[in-house]
């Protein structure tokens, strides 16, 4: 006879379970445990989570189950507020009337910290288990036995109307985790974590740091709670936003940062900021008795594998803010499949995260730095050898893409096979550009000369290209010291001379004809004569663009004429597209249209259609000016056409502003106007203040002819604007002249003349003499046609 176990408590409500084949009956009390409120206290100063607040607070509303019981995971970076974030929506939903009236469960698992002080599923299921009024003697052995009774116990007490929230904080990656989810429909479950849990069918909320404006906010209320007067992160608010930059938004580290202020009421926030800036004891730094950032790192960087611990360590020599999978096989030296396993493997315990872009990847940068410090500590990384393939891999590559984007005959076959198209190429080049930047500005500070000046090459030159001139003048500037330490003259000619466009594209004109000149004179020094007329051809751009016309003439004309004896055939092309601008911009029309119908011939004959629709674009521009806008829409069309794929964005948008300006004069408002948002939403993507003036310019000229004044003075005024920040006086006194006339036409006499007295004196200033004395007698014109009143305007010398 088999002997038959009954257990019977008392009073409240009844749930019943099997164990191990026998029949528990237990009756849970009618009013919470003491345990079943004892949520931990949340703290005072909570800021910047305020959409995933608003966000879990729904899921655990009562009428957000949908017949699943629901579930959210609150992951991220130690030291993110993760458990703040838990607390603070724990709190909230509780004090909802009727969302949790059988009270909260909460059990810290300690997932991360020492083994001692981390608590088991099994461990944890005993202490729920109590908390719900089981009495230690009823609780079972077994996880499976102490689930079973558990589940049944939040399943009773969500059917007799006491539905509970559980809190599960600091979740480790196990696999009997599941063993703590309740098995009904009702009962919600919250969970903080380092890792992902994709696995548990859960609303999924990962934290990010925070922003400067709530990062400042945590630090000015944390300092005045602890020292009400205290103003310091207001009255230094430069310097409290640093801080946050500092820290990435972490929140632990602001927190850490705060109470050191709150030590020493009289420590200026400047001075911590100065401590802070220090990268190497940056992490020192923040650490305050039993709180520091590397002891949260420390907890997550001892549960990695040894395969993930080296790859994390590796991390932190990647030169650029983020990196790509493909890269870190490099730098690793193992297969891309395998680094990319482990990479998602470093993603789901949030020691790296995903960027927009798939398969890129970015690190926290206070994670960065404990990362570094853990390699360096680690003798037995040959991390040497990685950094080497990392930095040949982005010179091979990079050349590559550089020659297929720009058509470049060398490598031809194996840019072909690396990049399909251009597009591909320059999608990979726009990727990679901080990165490309950031290495050879550091292979130069590693007196690695010959890397530095093999990536500033092709780095230079798309940097250049597509004009981003702050990183091309960075890169250049390593470049050209890297060159002399290798006394490689030639290659110190060709940065210099890559140095002087980006100083013309800065408006920095004198300084970039002197950088020229340098160029030249190592040029015929060492009778590169390839070279010499490349930096000819460059001198005229600069020449041309302080309006030196005559000289920027000569200057490409002998280019040419080099170009022509060494048989470079494109390069005298490019010569002879360029003395077409300089002559269309003296009014020497034919000459000019000369020139670029026969740069377009040399072109064609050389198979170059990227050069050809630049030419043609030119010719077009001299055809309007003569007056033959419908031929020379006509011709725009078909420049665009030719060269559909092959120009570079800036390029395009260039030859769209022309293209629109024909459409204007063709009285085209409608296409003239969709070309130009097209070109000015390029110009502003690429940073390039000058052109987004002259975009805004000619579409203020649009507004005019259609007798829209209002739109016209607020173009012509941000015009203006632009042109004042990149320092262009010239184009800013034809803004000026523009502007007047949009202003009398409104009857703003008064302003309109000041206008162009104003442009009058920019145009002398500028030694356009001509263009001052036609703004001097329109001027006069509008005064002798507005009668007396008006201040008369001086005599321009």
């Amino acid at each position: 006879m088999t002997d038959l176990t009954e257990n019977h408590i008392s009073g409240g409500v009844f749930f019943n379970a099997v164990v191990q084949g026998r029949s528990v009956t237990l009756t849970l009390p009618d009013r919470p445990d003491p345990a079943l409120a004892g949520l931990p206290r949340q703290s005072p100063t909570f800021v910047g989570r305020d959409d995933q607040l608003e966000q879990i607070h729904r899921a655990l509303a009562p009428t957000a189950s949908n017949g699943a019981a629901p579930t959210v995971v609150v992951a991220g970076l130690a030291g993110m507020g993760k458990t703040e974030l838990v607390l603070q929506a724990a709190h909230r939903a509780l004090r909802e009337k009727g969302w949790f009236p059988g009270g909260v469960l909460f059990v810290d698992l300690h997932g991360h910290d020492t083994q001692e002080r981390r608590v088991s599923p099994k461990r944890a299921l005993g202490i729920l288990l109590r908390a719900l009024g089981v009495p230690p003697e009823h609780i079972p052995p077994s996880i499976e036995e102490r689930t079973l009774i558990y589940r049944s116990a939040l399943a009773a007490l969500a059917d007799a109307g006491r539905r509970v929230l559980v809190v599960l904080d600091d979740v480790p990656v196990v696999g009997k985790l599941r063993h703590l989810l309740p098995g009904d429909a009702s009962t919600a479950t919250l969970l903080s974590s380092r890792q992902s849990h994709a696995e548990l069918d859960a609303l999924s909320v990962t934290l990010r740091g925070l922003g400067t404006a709530e990062g400042r906010e945590v630090l000015a209320d944390a300092v005045s709670r602890a020292l009400p007067d205290d103003e310091r992160v207001a009255t230094e608010a430069h310097d409290a936003t640093r801080l946050v930059s500092l820290c990435d938004g972490l929140p632990l580290a602001l927190r850490i940062l705060a109470s050191l202020l709150v030590d020493v009421p009289t420590r200026p926030v400047s001075h911590l900021r100065q401590d802070l800036e220090d990268t190497h004891s940056r992490l020192s730094v923040l650490s305050r008795e039993q709180r520091a950032v590397t002891a949260a790192f420390d907890l997550s960087y001892r549960r990695l594998s040894p395969d993930q611990a080296e790859l994390f360590r590796l991390l932190s020599l990647h030169p650029g803010p983020d990196f790509s999978t493909e890269a870190t096989a490099h730098l690793f030296g193992r297969s891309v499949y395998e680094t990319h396993q482990l990479l998602l493997s470093l993603c789901r315990r949030h020691l790296i995260e995903p960027r927009e872009l798939y398969d890129r990847w970015q690190q926290h940068s206070l994670l960065r730095l404990y990362s570094r410090k853990q390699l360096i500590s680690t003798s037995e990384d040959s991390w040497g050898e990685g950094l080497v393939r990392l930095l040949v891999h982005y010179y091979e590559t990079a050349t590559f893409a550089c020659d297929k984007l720009f058509e470049t005959a060398a490598s031809h076959k194996t840019a072909e096979s690396r990049f399909p198209d251009r597009a591909s190429a320059l999608l990979w080049l726009e990727t990679e550009r901080r990165t490309l930047t950031a290495a050879a500005v550091w292979s130069h500070k590693a007196e690695d000369h010959l890397m530095c000046t093999s990536l500033a090459a092709p780095t230079s030159r798309f940097l250049a290209e597509n004009h981003y001139p702050e990183d091309a003048g960075r890169v250049l500037a390593a470049g050209i010291l890297s060159s002399r330490q290798i006394k490689d003259g030639f290659l110190e000619a060709s940065f210099l001379s890559c140095l002087g466009v980006v100083l013309r594209d800065m408006r920095k004109l004198r300084k970039s004809i002197r950088t020229h000149r340098q160029a030249i004179k190592i040029c015929r020094k060492l009778k590169e004569r390839g070279a010499l007329a490349s930096v000819l051809n460059n001198l005229g751009l600069s020449l041309h663009e302080q309006r030196k016309f005559e000289q920027a003439v000569m200057a490409h004309r002998e280019a040419s004429k080099i170009y022509l004896r060494i048989g470079d055939r494109t390069g005298a092309a490019h010569a002879l597209s360029n003395i077409g601008e300089t002559l269309a911009e003296m009014g020497r029309w034919e000459e000019a249209s000369h020139a670029f119908r026969k740069a377009m011939k040399d072109y064609r004959k050389q198979g170059n259609p990227r050069g050809y629709a630049q030419a043609l674009g030119g010719l077009a521009k001299v055809t309007r000016r003569t007056g033959e806008t419908g031929k020379a829409v006509k011709l725009h069309r078909k420049a665009l056409d030719v060269a559909d794929g092959l120009l570079i964005p800036h390029e395009r948008a260039v030859e769209l502003a022309n293209f629109a300006a024909a459409l204007t004069a063709a009285e085209e408002f409608d296409a003239a106007l969709a070309a130009q948002q097209e070109a000015l939403s390029i110009f502003r993507n690429l940073g390039d203040r000058r052109s987004e003036a002259m975009t805004l310019g000619n579409m203020a000229l649009l507004h005019q002819q259609q007798g829209k004044w209002n739109k016209a003075v607020r173009l012509h005024t941000l015009a203006l604007e632009a042109f004042l920040e990149c320092k262009d006086d010239h184009a800013m006194a034809n803004e000026l002249t523009s502007l007047a006339f949009a202003l009398l036409r409104q009857g703003h006499n008064s302003e309109g003349l000041d206008n162009l007295r104003f442009a009058a004196e920019l145009f002398h200033r500028c030694g356009d003499p001509d263009r001052a004395n036609q703004v001097l007698e329109l001027s006069a014109g509008v005064r002798k046609q507005v009668g007396a009143g008006l201040r008369p305007v001086e005599s321009q010398s």
